[in-house]
């Protein structure tokens, strides 16, 4: 699974690793200087690390700065709803994939917001492809629990392409049903997130270049800094994805759901048929 993409607002900028991209920020991936520390790879996060990312996503949510665009788009046809009390959230990505990096930062944010992750790793992006050792977290070892949440995350493949986590069951009926026309014009592709049985979200709505040259510890703490620009970009998509899920969970918790921040991205969303 080497088709990896960054969501556009059109719907259509999907790539190939091979490709060119036309970068979304100024700085070029090719001049990325390498990782500082790759032996910190694959390392629990430290307690000061989770906590910025905690205040980030507790924060965020006051934050009424809607995003510039939204890349959710609607399911078509009849809501097929929740077969259990929690809405299903399906994310597939892979290590190596610099989308599924970029993405990994809203979403974890995100999802603090109804439940609590235990074991998130340091992980970067394949040295090898574009925007390289992208710094991220990575789901493959984390566990999430929740009220609202059944999040189900699946990396398919480490950062140097040996195969991780199985897509079976039901996770690979939804992917391939929904990474699929009419929603991409590029099936097959990663980041895919599913929400609830209402909404996709197929790349990143992030480029990778915002995390250029920053480690974990600097993320984290730029994200817990509100007038920074990884703070403007990163916390209304965080908010935009929560938005997603508050419609898959009857608005709960309401301290989520009803705050301005997130009813300011819900009016971002597409409407539903």
């Amino acid at each position: 699974m080497r088709h990896f993409r960054i969501a556009s607002p059109s719907r259509l900028a999907a790539m190939l690793a091979s490709l060119p991209l036309v970068a979304a920020f100024a700085a070029n991936a090719g001049s990325l200087a390498p990782p500082r520390a790759s032996a910190a790879l694959d390392q629990p996060l430290a307690p000061a690390i989770v906590k910025h990312l905690e205040q980030a996503s507790h924060d965020g949510l006051a934050a009424k700065r809607a995003p510039d665009y939204t890349s959710i788009q609607s399911i078509n046809g009849p809501n097929p709803g929740q077969a259990a009390s929690k809405s299903t959230v399906l994310y597939v990505g892979a290590d190596y994939c610099p989308f599924c990096a970029a993405l990994r930062w809203p979403l974890t944010i995100a999802l603090m917001r109804f439940g609590d992750f235990q074991g998130l790793r340091t992980m970067r992006s394949s040295p090898k492809d574009v925007y390289p050792d992208t710094t991220t977290v990575t789901f493959a070892k984390a566990s999430y629990t929740s009220r609202y949440v059944d999040f189900i995350p699946v990396e398919t493949a480490d950062r140097l392409g040996h195969p991780l986590d199985p897509l079976k069951g039901q996770p690979a009926k939804l992917f391939q049903e929904f990474d699929a026309a009419p929603y991409t014009a590029h099936p097959n592709g990663i980041p895919f997130l599913y929400i609830g049985g209402r909404w996709l979200l197929l790349g990143s709505p992030v480029n990778p270049d915002l995390y250029a040259k920053l480690d974990w510890a600097q993320i984290a703490e730029k994200l817990a800094d509100p007038k920074g620009m990884l703070t403007r970009v990163v916390i209304p998509q965080a908010n935009l994805i929560t938005a997603a899920i508050c419609q898959t969970t009857a608005q709960k918790p309401a301290e989520v759901c009803k705050s301005p921040g997130v009813q300011a991205a819900a009016e971002m969303l597409p409407p539903t048929s």
